[in-house]
């Protein structure tokens, strides 16, 4: 009977290097989503509190595009991660 460790072993390179690409681009991914939402909030307040906020909004676009950038290449690497 194989263990774990034989059936890791038994796997295709390109399969084990997807799945571990995918997951760093998951780790990423939620950092730079922690930092969108920080962001956004100090966006928020900026506007609430009457100080100028259009450089915030600018820099919340580009946190807003690098998310999906990053989602999308995480559901790529795990799509090519299923064998």
């Amino acid at each position: 009977m194989p263990t774990s460790r034989t059936r890791r072993t038994a796997e295709r390179p390109d399969v084990v290097r997807a799945r571990r690409n995918a997951q760093h681009l998951e780790t990423f991914g939620g950092l730079l989503i922690a930092l969108t939402v920080l962001v956004l909030g100090v966006t928020v307040h900026a506007e609430l509190t009457g100080r100028p906020a259009l450089k915030l909004v600018g820099v919340l676009v580009l946190l807003l595009l690098a998310d999906l950038v990053v989602v999308r290449a995480a559901r790529s690497q795990r799509r090519r991660a299923t064998p």
